[in-house]
């Protein structure tokens, strides 16, 4: 198999053009659901009092009138009717669950696909945990005590795979606090800025690329619709496919590549391919199907080489020329040979 280089200069972009709306549709996105958001908000708010007193009573987390102390004081929640202090509650609940979505999406956007499926959702369910707890413990310093000594009770251990998802954490944290003290428009702000910081961070490239192992294939970009290495046996086919011309070439991975513009992509792809990879070795005439080409490209990864960052380069770099892309861990015949040998010669010692 032979090394193929190519250097950066000469390289055509005949992909997609990359127009304003495209390069700023996700805080458009974001803007449109906060603009609705916030105008189904103020409806309610205005035609319902009970809604403006669960979101925005300006009395709620402050001191209790008549110089009564945190220890003393009492709740303003608790002292309601059943009905109305339910309908606060849910309120509340609904209000803090309605904030945090869109701090779920950017999460999942932004990371592609190294996001923590675990933590999508714990962005999502804690803001009404701590709404919910913080709503109970207001002015009450023997509640207070009761929940840190549950919570000391429970230990929770969760090594967070990547440190700045301990950041979307803390904004749960403080959407849910905002929340139990009816302080929506608090919790609101921190969602909306929060997130346009971490758009504008991530649209600009000021951070680390990250990848990961989310959705439905094993790891790959791009428009799902096009991707055919979804199923473990959609792979195996795959590899099957290519074991004839694999069988003489040293390939650890299989990158499948879809491409409006094949020309354009395999440029680009060797650009990112010259410091990713020792050799490789194209195979064309894969499919084509809807004006988008499908051609397979066998890799020989460098050992520091993470294919999820060379993924993220393909996503960052080339999003323009390559439409979607698939990698396919491949491990050639003589190296499974080699695994099944060992594992004989395993168990004749445990045997033995």
């Amino acid at each position: 198999m032979e090394r193929r280089q190519s250097q950066n200069q000469g390289i055509r972009t005949r992909g997609k053009p990359q127009t304003a709306l495209g390069q700023s549709r996700p805080i458009l996105q974001l803007i449109g659901f906060y603009i609705v958001m916030v105008g189904g908000a103020a409806l309610l708010t205005r035609y319902f009092p009970l809604v403006k007193e669960a979101w925005l009573n300006p009395a709620a987390g402050q001191p209790v009138p008549g110089g009564e102390s945190f220890a003393t004081g009492t709740n303003q929640v608790l002292q309601e009717g059943p009905l109305a202090r339910s309908a606060s509650t849910a309120l509340i609940a609904f209000g803090a669950l309605a904030i945090s979505l869109p701090v779920a999406w950017v999460y999942t956007y932004t990371r592609r696909f190294r996001h923590d499926p675990s933590l999508v959702q714990s962005v999502v369910i804690l803001p009404i945990v701590v709404a919910g707890i913080v709503t109970v413990v207001q002015h009450s310093v023997a509640l207070a005590f009761s929940v840190a000594g549950i919570v000391a009770a429970v230990r929770f251990r969760n090594t967070l795979k990547d440190p700045k998802d301990a950041v979307y954490v803390f904004l749960a944290l403080g959407i849910g606090i905002a929340s139990g003290v009816r302080a929506m428009d608090i919790a609101l702000v921190l969602s909306v800025v929060f997130n346009i910081v971490v758009l504008v961070l991530w649209k600009y490239n000021l951070g680390a690329v990250s990848s990961g192992t989310g959705g439905v294939s094993l790891l790959a970009i791009g428009d799902p619709s096009l991707l055919i290495a979804n199923t473990n046996a959609q792979r195996d086919a795959l590899r099957w496919r290519l074991a004839e011309t694999a069988k003489d070439a040293e390939t650890n991975g299989i990158l499948i590549v879809h491409a409006e513009d094949p020309e354009a992509a395999r440029r680009g792809l060797e650009v990112s391919l010259t410091q990713a990879a020792k050799n490789w070795q194209t195979v064309e005439g894969f499919r084509k199907r809807g004006g988008i080409s499908t051609f397979a490209v066998l890799l020989e990864l460098d050992k520091k080489t993470d294919p999820l960052a060379l993924l993220g380069e393909l996503d960052e770099r080339w999003s323009d020329e390559i439409d979607a892309a698939e990698y396919i861990p491949y491990r050639t015949a003589p190296d499974k040979g080699k695994e099944k040998d060992k594992e004989k010669d395993k168990e004749k010692e445990k045997k033995e």
